[in-house]
């Protein structure tokens, strides 16, 4: 083979390789587009998930503010402890002078301690809040 022959194969041969390159090219530039769309599809998949959670979570923080405000109400709204055992402090020395009190036979005597121990019971009670 001549020289001229050789260059000319190998001219042949180097437009077959770049055909076949110009082919994968087109190959990988198709499969890129399909990954962008996939890729795009999937980032509005995403940015419609992140508004809906944001949404749940609005809900569930107004849900739990409904939940806090429906058991303040529940509560009962007696006394504490604390006022509650203040008053049986208070209290349970005069209860004790009443307990022995006949109320068959009351005297003047029982009878003004018997005022005194409800004068003092309703001073106390009003000390502690409550509205007489």
């Amino acid at each position: 083979m001549s020289a001229k022959d050789l260059q000319k194969e190998g001219f042949l041969t180097a437009c077959k390789t770049i055909q076949a390159l110009k082919g994968t090219v087109e190959c990988l530039q198709i499969n890129l587009s399909q990954e962008r769309d996939n890729n795009e599809g999937l980032n509005l998949t995403i940015e419609s998930l992140r508004n809906e959670n944001n949404e749940l979570q609005e809900k569930v923080f107004q849900l739990e503010a409904e939940l806090q405000t429906v058991k303040e109400e529940e509560k009962p709204a007696g006394p504490s402890s604390e006022v509650v055992e203040e008053l049986e402090k208070k209290l349970g020395f005069y209860c004790k002078d009443l307990k022995k009190l006949d109320e068959k036979n009351l005297t003047a005597e029982d009878s003004e301690t018997l005022y005194n121990i409800l004068a003092y019971t309703f001073k106390t009670l009003k000390k502690a809040g409550l509205k007489l």
